[in-house]
Parts: structure tokens; sequence; C-alpha cells
């Protein structure tokens, strides 16, 4: 016969389980979209398919996010670069990207204030490191976004 702590034990741990949970894992792209693969770290023999994965949109192929563009002053093409400042549209998470450059072709220059599309190049690619999130049990994971480690030899 069982002692009452075992049985609340039990009990604890199973209501633990059934929770379904969710953990943070690290993981690498071995195959990219459309037909995506990952591995975790730790676990070279799981490969999960691209049906238990659901992938965050800035990491999607041609991902665009609207801009509101501001200018200020002449833009002088052979003196340098314009002022130029693009204010993403709001986002319910705040982030920033920086240019570090803006191309002009020779010709008219343009540049009107208003608003714009910008397009990412951002898809996942084979080898990339992935931060992944399982949901559901373990029956599915979210791929949150791409991670880079400073550690030598990773």
């Amino acid at each position: 016969m069982s002692s009452i702590g075992q049985l609340i034990k039990q009990f604890c741990l199973q209501t633990i389980q059934s929770m379904k949970l969710t953990s943070l894992m690290e993981g690498e792209v071995v195959s990219a979209p459309p037909e995506l693969k990952v591995k975790l770290k730790g676990n070279d023999k799981l490969i999960i398919p691209k049906e238990l994965l659901v992938v965050a949109e800035h990491l999607t192929k041609e991902y665009k996010r609207e801009l509101k563009v501001e200018t200020k002053g002449k833009a002088d093409l052979q003196g340098g670069m314009p002022s130029v400042t693009l204010t993403p549209i709001p986002s319910p998470i705040s982030h920033t990207h920086a240019a570090t450059a803006l191309s002009v072709s020779a010709g008219d220059f343009s540049l009107k204030q208003g608003e714009a599309k910008m397009e990412y190049a951002s898809e996942l690619k084979a080898g990339d490191k992935v931060m992944v999130i399982s949901f559901e049990g373990g029956q599915k994971f979210f791929i949150m976004d791409r991670i880079v480690s400073y550690a030598k030899g990773e």
C-alpha cells in the first residue's frame, strides 16, 4: 500500500505532464523551405518535419513590412548620401533594422514622403541556427528566430 505522500507526488507529476508546458530549444535547419526540416541540438537523430513546424513570419520568403518615409532637405547625390528616415508602421513588437547603405542608380532620383514597403530576403537556409519552442505537448514546434553564438567552436 502506498503512503499518502507518494500518492500526492504521483498526482502532482501526472498533473504537470498533462499541462503540456512549452520548452525552449536550440535547433538547426537541415532542409530549407519549402521542404523545411529542423534537428534539435543534442538529438541528431530526431528530424522535425515541416508538418510539425510553425515559422515566425519574418523568417519566410519575401517577408514585407510597411514603412513611413520622411525626407529632410534636398537629396544631393553628388555630395554624398541623402538624409532619409524610415520608420516602421506600428507593430506589436518593437525592434529596429539599421540601414547601412542606400543604392541609387544613375539618372533622375526622387524620394517622396509617404508610405513604402520594404522586402526582407531572410528565408531560412540549411545550416541556420534557430530558437525553437515546443508546444502542444511536443506535438508542434515554433521557430522563433535565428540565433548566433559568440562562443568559440559553435
